[in-house]
């Protein structure tokens, strides 16, 4: 195996983990308006329940869920062996959220409104 989740039960997806629902909604509909499958969580414990009938292609997650981080979800995959890119939403104001994801090595860190939508468009193509 090549370090990378594969589930032979479903396509790969985009996963939008976010606990706005206007937000992640807003994010399922620009994936699959642009052609990318997205499911959308509003928690961590939600996605995380899936993760064996979900095959993430990759992972846009809010920075603050109600039951933990994106931080944390980041590194509760990493410990389970399951490596896909992962992009995490943070407020404008959280430098905090982005230091702590530039230590855990979380490579796509966009600040919260996604005002500019090219990140995320590259990100699903890449």
């Amino acid at each position: 195996m090549n370090g990378i989740y594969e589930s032979p039960k479903r396509h790969a997806v985009v996963c939008v983990v976010d606990g706005d629902p206007a937000v992640r909604d807003s994010l399922q509909y620009l994936c699959d308006s642009n052609g990318h499958q997205a499911l959308g969580f509003a928690t961590q414990a939600a996605f995380l329940r899936t993760i064996d009938d979900v095959h993430p292609r990759c992972v846009i997650c809010e920075a603050q869920l109600p039951d933990g981080g994106g931080v944390e979800l980041f590194q509760t995959l990493k410990q389970r062996g399951l490596h896909f890119p992962f992009a995490l939403l943070v407020s404008r104001n959280s430098m905090n959220a982005v230091r702590m994801a530039e230590r855990v090595g979380i490579e796509y860190v966009w600040p919260k409104p996604l005002v500019d939508r090219s990140p995320l468009l590259s990100f699903l193509t890449g």
